[in-house]
C-alpha cells in the first residue's frame, strides 16, 4: 500500500511540474503580481515574455530534476532486488 502511495504522489508531482511548460502565459498571469507587483494585462510585451520565459525555464529545471530522482529511485529499487534475489 506504502508503494502506490509514493508512486502516486510521484506521479502528481511530475505532472505539476509541467503544467507551466504546456501553458507558460496561464501561468505568467497567476504570477505577475509575486514579479511586477501589478496585473498581467499592465506588463509591457517584453516584460510578459520575459516572465513567461523565466516561468518556462524553471519548469524545464523542475522536470530535468524529477527524471533524476526517478532515474535514480529506479537504480536504487533494482539494486535492492539484486540483492534480494541474490540472496536466496
Amino acid at each position: 500500500m506504502k508503494k502506490r502511495c509514493m508512486a502516486g504522489l510521484a506521479i502528481v508531482v511530475l505532472f505539476a511540474a509541467g503544467c507551466t511548460a504546456m501553458n507558460p502565459q496561464q501561468a505568467a498571469r497567476q504570477q505577475a503580481g509575486n514579479y511586477y507587483n501589478r496585473p498581467y494585462e499592465q506588463l509591457t510585451t517584453e516584460e510578459k515574455m520575459r516572465l513567461e520565459n523565466h516561468l518556462a525555464r524553471q519548469d524545464n529545471t523542475a522536470w530535468r530534476t524529477n527524471a533524476q530522482v526517478a532515474s535514480g529511485v529506479g537504480r536504487l529499487l533494482q539494486g535492492v532486488g539484486v540483492l534480494i534475489f541474490s540472496s536466496r
